[in-house]
């Protein structure tokens, strides 16, 4: 009777075990390439919320600031300009944009930040007013109502012109104020009505009225 033999396997060759390290060596790679790149997204993920949420806490504090200091000029309405504070709204409105940029106009988070900030315009621009009314000022107050909805081209465009004129003037001859006509906030609902805002973008220099695109020198005309 013959024995049956076994079948004996065969040792892979070394070019295969090679192959095969080379195979482990990429998956495991990919997998450390892969788990860090979630592990960064979700790292700037968590800094932009976290930028976002101090950025709401600094313009709420500007709000109730602004209450405050609007107390006080009810007491010395021709006291020193508030110059430090229009710096401060400059420096809002740098970050406002650079967020927009980065999460999108429609943001959730942005457009809250913009009601807050609109807020701040909007009573900074009474104060000036009345300084205006009561102590003889001379200086152009500009509401700017733009859209990021219609006619954007149009409204940015604008913004670029009052932007210029903000930089060839100091704050002690123009102040301008912007407006998203389109953000879902009372206030800005009653001014779009008071000013009978039907046009963007509509500009208001002195409580005269410009709808649509209007070049720089035409803007400038009406300056003080």
């Amino acid at each position: 009777m013959k024995t049956l033999k076994k079948p004996v396997k065969d040792f892979p060759k070394s070019g295969e075990n090679y192959d095969f390290n080379k195979y482990a060596a990429a998956v495991g790679f990919a997998t450390i390439i892969f788990l860090l790149g979630i592990f960064l997204g979700n790292y700037f993920v968590q800094e932009k919320i976290s930028a976002i949420n101090e950025m709401q806490d600094s313009v709420r504090l500007e709000v109730m600031s602004m209450e405050l200091q609007n107390q006080l000029f009810q007491e010395r309405p021709c006291s020193d300009p508030m110059i430090p504070l229009e710096g401060k709204l400059e420096e809002i409105t740098s970050k406002i944009t650079s967020t927009e940029n980065r999460l999108g106009k429609d943001n959730t988070q942005v457009l809250e930040i913009k009601k807050y900030y609109s807020l701040i315009e909007i009573n900074h621009y009474l104060l000036m007013k009345s300084r205006k009314d009561k102590c003889n000022s001379d200086y152009s107050l500009v509401l700017f109502f733009y859209s990021n909805k219609n006619n954007v081209l149009e409204s940015e465009k604008q913004g670029y012109v009052l932007d210029n004129l903000k930089g060839k003037y100091t704050s002690d001859k123009i102040k301008v104020y912007s407006f998203d006509r389109d953000l879902d906030l009372d206030i800005i609902k009653t001014m779009v009505s008071f000013y009978n805002i039907t046009d963007v973008p509509t500009t208001i220099i002195d409580e005269k009225k410009l709808e649509g695109f209007h070049d720089k020198e035409e803007v400038e005309e009406l300056i003080a």
